[in-house]
């Protein structure tokens, strides 16, 4: 089973996701995520805040090394789609196989323009609800 988190640019929300995800060493699951725009703004490899928090957990080894561009492909070869917010899976539509893909909707924001002095609580938050939706996505599919 192949489950794919897919968000804006792949370098924070679905990497979050992707990492945490992976780092349930499922048998028989493959994890990985992609953007919709990701590379767009160059060639970042993951949010520096990600990484923190990924770090802070001890898991940042199961995030991906690079960003990954959604494609037709990649949602054709992925049986779980995972969409972050609505305007990701309004981007996939046309290579959704409703007969084959499982799909979610996840209506976790990305972090935008935001005081400094939030971002860390900011970060923290997100991440607490990509666990909570993963386990929950985890329980109801293995």
């Amino acid at each position: 089973m192949i489950i794919q988190f897919i968000c804006t640019g792949n370098i924070y929300r679905s990497r979050l996701a992707e990492a945490y995800c992976a780092s349930k060493r499922i048998q028989g699951v493959r994890v990985l995520s992609s953007g919709i725009e990701a590379g767009k703004n160059g060639d970042a490899s993951i949010s520096p805040y990600a990484a923190d928090v990924l770090t802070k957990y001890g898991i940042i080894s199961y995030a991906a090394k690079r960003w990954q561009r959604t494609t037709a492909a990649l949602v054709g070869a992925s049986d779980v789609l995972v969409f972050m917010e609505s305007e990701h899976r309004r981007f996939c539509e046309n290579w959704i196989e409703p007969s084959k893909h499982r799909v979610e909707v996840w209506g976790i924001e990305d972090i935008g323009a935001i005081d400094a002095a939030m971002i860390a609580d900011t970060v923290d938050h997100t991440f607490m609800m990509v666990r909570q939706q993963t386990d929950a996505l985890l329980r109801a599919i293995c």
